[in-house]
């Protein structure tokens, strides 16, 4: 969270149940939505609250994301970072995954494509 208002990035707090929170197909319209096609469906969240323009208190955020998990505990909530003035997210990450969750894979098992060929020194 001191990252993104380091930045001078707009918190957003998003929820999403876990039936929805995956994108793991090309979902309803069947058109390409990885990460490359540059179309992005199922991508979009319920945001908790309007983002929090102007907060510059992290303690703030974290009393939101409480706040939001106390009222969706069995959703996926996530911070995402905004820059206003490029008018793009910057930066997201899960803030609270349910409990029970079995969606859960470790970093290895979550990589596509050439992502394993780049960490080791190339494509």
């Amino acid at each position: 969270v001191q990252y993104l208002l380091n930045n001078g990035w707009t918190p957003c707090i998003e929820f999403e149940s876990a039936a929805k929170a995956y994108a793991d197909t090309h979902g309803w319209s069947g058109l390409d939505s990885s990460v490359t096609a540059g179309y992005y469906d199922n991508r979009y969240w319920v945001m908790w609250k309007l983002p929090m323009y102007g907060c510059t208190n992290p303690d703030e955020v974290l009393q939101e994301i409480r706040a939001c998990t106390q009222a969706f505990p069995p959703c996926f909530i996530r911070v995402a970072g905004f820059d206003n003035i490029k008018q793009v997210q910057c930066s997201s990450f899960l803030a609270h995954r349910p409990t029970g969750d079995r969606t859960f894979a470790p970093v290895t098992g979550r990589q596509v494509g050439g992502a394993r060929q780049q960490s080791s020194g190339g494509w």
